[in-house]
Order: structure tokens, then sequence, then C-alpha cells
């Protein structure tokens, strides 16, 4: 168990240990994004829906040192678990991008999500969590399809495991060209160091908060987004 432990400690630190192409410049901003995040069984429909998962997160994004709005989310989704570790998802997405020099722009999403909990000892957690996205964005006419890749490591910081260091590394990749300016490749990574609070003794309801890091490629200058990040998640 201990050389268990190791590989799969080193393969997180791996992950969270990316190294980002060089370039002249890059743009830093604060940040201020706000999540909530709902999912659960539905097994309430009768016999034969217990495996049937239903998954809804809303999310709000600031920029310019947390003062104005930049985006909002909205995604929902239906999950099917295929077994204690293993999850599947297919859901949609909603993108609203705000920008004070130019008009709203809309984004739909289809995307597909396999979620995998390794399975531990118990003194720490390990989710992989791999999403497939298919985008359309408003007056193009190309589909953009990209590869997310998440990891997600979270440790007991207390003796009766309440509250936890959460630590989140995720990749993405563009798959393809578009007319509407995505190009193909690494086009930005996110990482995220946090603590958690479970806020009921049932462990259904859980606070993450902490600072992440966002590197997204561009043409000219890179960005470096450096955000508070507060999420609330919630389990039915």
């Amino acid at each position: 168990m201990q050389s268990l432990r190791f590989r799969i400690g080193a393969l997180t630190l791996s992950v969270l240990g990316f190294s980002l192409p060089a370039k002249a410049q890059i743009d830093h901003d604060g940040a201020l994004w706000e999540m909530w995040l709902g999912q659960g069984s539905l097994k309430e429909l009768g016999s034969g829906w217990e495996d049937f998962r239903w998954w809804f997160d809303v999310q709000a994004r600031w920029i310019d040192e947390g003062s104005d709005l930049n985006q909002t989310f909205l995604r929902p989704a239906l999950g099917y678990a295929l077994n204690e570790q293993l999850t599947f998802f297919a859901g949609y997405a909603w993108i609203n991008t705000h920008s004070d020099d130019a008009p709203d722009r809309g984004e739909n999403r289809v995307w597909q999500q396999l979620t995998w909990n390794v399975p531990t000892d118990k003194s720490y957690q390990l989710q992989f969590r791999s999403r497939l996205e298919e985008r359309f964005v408003e007056e193009s006419d190309d589909t953009g399809w990209r590869f997310r890749q998440l990891v997600k490591y979270t440790r007991p910081l207390s003796g009766d495991g309440a509250r936890y260091l959460s630590l989140i590394d995720e990749v993405f990749y563009d798959l393809n060209d578009t007319d509407a300016g995505q190009d193909a490749g690494l086009r930005q990574n996110r990482v995220f160091v946090g603590i958690g609070w479970f806020l009921d003794e049932a462990r259904t309801i859980a606070f993450e908060g902490g600072y992440l890091n966002q590197w997204l490629s561009r043409p000219g200058d890179d960005r470096m987004n450096h955000a508070l990040s507060l999420s609330l998640l919630v389990t039915f």
C-alpha cells in the first residue's frame, strides 16, 4: 500500500508541477470565481433509477481585481454510475462572456465526462475527471473540440475529517482550429490550492476556498489570472 500511495502521490505532483511554454510577456490580473455545484442520485424516481445521476453547476467569474463580471455559466447534465468508482455524464453548458468594449458573446457546449474515484486507504482521496467538449460560439460556423483532464487530491486536516486540504490541476487541450479563434494545442492550465470544510454531519455539503492560478495561451501575450475561488459543493 505504501508503494501504491507513493506512485499515486508522485503522479499527482507531476501533474501539479506542469511547465508552461516560454513567452516574452504574461498579462496578470486578479479575479474572483464563484461556483455552486449540486449533484445526486435519481433513485427517488423509483426502482431502476438507482444508478442514474444528475449534475448542475452555476458559476460567476469576475476580472479586473474582481470588480467586473466577465463570465456566467449554467451547466446541467445526466449521468450513470458504471460502478462505485466510475460515473459517466453527458450534458449541456451555456456560457455568456461580458466585455466593456464589445457585445456579449454567447457559447453553447455539449460535453461528455468520465469521473474516476480512485480506491484509497481513506487517508486521502484522489479523483480523475476526463471531459470532452463540443463548443458552438455565436457567429461561428465551426465546432470547437476540446479535451480537459482534471486531477483532484484531498487529505483530512483534522481528526474528524471535517476540514481538508484540496489540490486540483486541470489541463485544457484544443483539438482543432476554428473560425472563432480556437487553435489546436495546449490552451490553458488551472491549479487550485485551498481548504475545504464539511458543513453538516452527513458530509453532503462542503465549502472550498483558496487560490486558483489560471494560465491562458494567447496569440500575443499569454494571460495569467490570480483568483480567489469560492465553491459550495452539495450532494443529494
